[in-house]
């Protein structure tokens, strides 16, 4: 995509993502202005949220004295690096780019974050990216809230309305694809052929659903959303950056529960998710259609101290995949498939200006040589991945910005991927001789906010 900087990016609260001002780390200059708060109030480094940014987040954007937009309410930011693989890729690692050892501007984003009426409870992040990379605009995260606050029951609530583009991106928590790990992939790296479609959707369809979470307890929250998804005009897909439309019949139904008990310097929640998808065989628009269910379960620990925090996110979803209509015309093998993601990924972050991380997912599923085909350089027409990365980070600014320029921030990484497997094998996965191993990849460079 960097239609995924679902993957990579900013949080949902997000735009404080800690672009520094002149006094120590504060967030961007809308949030700044709203909270005067310091961005480690809502992030563990950046984009991780804490219980509080998770607030921020759920109240719609709007928190502080702000009742309206102003130019503040602006920013950008540019993620630039370079990449290395063990082994070149033949052709190159993208049109334009090298075989290997290559530097990229891989993205550019421009944002739009905070209070648009706080009367009502109305509040935004939208962010549009240059895709350095593909060397195209496209619209990236939106998420457009309502949201007021009453009782239940004498227990305190907030509920309210979404419009965004891509499941997930409302979630609060650092575990589904859309905020999860990795937060700054390579995007010249080779990827496995094999994703679920809960990610697959981000940015191609629009969206609007309902959410309310109920404090049973000071420490104790429940949540619950429901979201319905509608694929994007052929037009319009094309006109935003992210043509063809997405061929799916509407509408795409997604669900998520969660439970979260905090107390002191810790918090924990376990959740579930659910999509419902009816997609059309692949360059249709209209007729019989397949059908996917992607069933998820995670959870997120997090201790969190005024000089050092921990956390740790773990989830895994399976597919479910039946392909009715694509399997009569013969694009897949099998009637029925299924598709297994797991994740567990374990961070530090020492004094806001250290960071690490260790994150490990595995991709499993069913052998099936008309989806997984040796054109996309998968032989035996197994999905099956493995990966472990490892990723150190400074942040130069989190204690604050240099006198010329205040409200910057930015993140130094240098992040190392190992593949054991790819693609279903060890040795040999696309029938040319390559490894698995010829993937691993090592990407270092920075993230800078302003």
């Amino acid at each position: 995509m960097y239609r995924n900087l679902m993957r990579t990016a900013v949080s949902g609260a997000a735009l404080m993502v800690g672009l520094a001002m002149a006094r120590p780390a504060s967030a961007i200059p809308a949030f700044a202005a709203q909270t005067g708060l310091p961005c480690a109030a809502c992030h563990i480094g950046f984009p991780q949220l804490t219980p509080f940014g998770r607030i921020f987040k759920m109240e719609g954007y709007v928190l502080g004295d702000k009742n309206y937009p102003s130019i503040e309410n602006f920013s950008a930011m540019t993620q630039a690096g370079f990449t290395h693989l063990k082994d070149k890729v033949p052709g190159g690692l993208s049109p334009d780019f090298p075989s290997n050892n290559a530097w990229s501007i891989q993205q550019t984003g421009l944002f739009f974050g905070g209070v648009l009426d706080k009367r009502i409870g109305l509040g935004a992040f939208v962010q549009g990216t240059f895709d350095g990379v593909a060397h195209q605009f496209h619209w990236d995260n939106l998420d457009i809230r309502l949201a007021q606050q009453t009782n239940l029951f004498g227990k305190p609530l907030v509920y309210g309305f979404t419009f965004n583009n891509a499941p997930g991106i409302t979630d609060l928590w650092n575990t589904l694809p859309a905020w999860g790990y990795p937060f700054i992939p390579s995007a010249l790296g080779v990827g496995s052929t094999a994703g679920l479609q809960i990610a697959g959707l981000a940015q191609s369809v629009a969206g609007v659903g309902g959410y309310a979470a109920l404090n049973v307890t000071p420490a104790d929250l429940i949540y619950a959303e429901a979201d319905f998804y509608a694929p994007l005009p052929n037009h319009t897909a094309y006109a935003l950056g992210v043509g063809p439309s997405v061929g799916i019949a509407s509408p795409a139904y997604y669900m998520r529960q969660a439970v979260q008990h905090s107390v002191g310097e810790n918090s924990i929640e376990f959740g579930a998710t659910e999509l419902l998808d009816n997609p059309y065989p692949s360059g249709l628009s209209h007729g019989p259609t397949d059908g996917i269910v992607d069933l998820g379960v995670d959870t997120q620990l997090q201790h969190i101290e005024a000089n050092q925090a921990f956390s740790l996110q773990a989830a895994y979803f399976h597919e479910a995949q039946h392909w009715g209509a694509s399997y009569p015309l013969g694009n897949t093998a099998n009637l029925n498939d299924s598709l297994n993601y797991e994740t567990v990924t374990v961070s530090y972050l020492w004094r806001q200006l250290v960071g690490a991380t260790v994150s490990y997912t595995n991709i499993t599923g069913g052998a099936d040589t008309g989806l997984y085909n040796s054109g996309t350089g998968n032989a035996n027409g197994k999905p099956n991945t493995d990966s472990i990365t490892t990723e150190l980070d400074y942040y130069p600014f989190n204690r604050g910005g240099p006198k010329i320029f205040p409200w910057v921030n930015a993140k130094l990484f240098i992040e190392g991927t190992a593949y054991p497997q790819f693609n279903g094998l060890a040795r040999n996965y696309d029938g040319n001789g390559r490894s698995a191993s010829a993937n691993n990849i090592l990407f270092t460079g920075i993230w800078l906010v302003f």
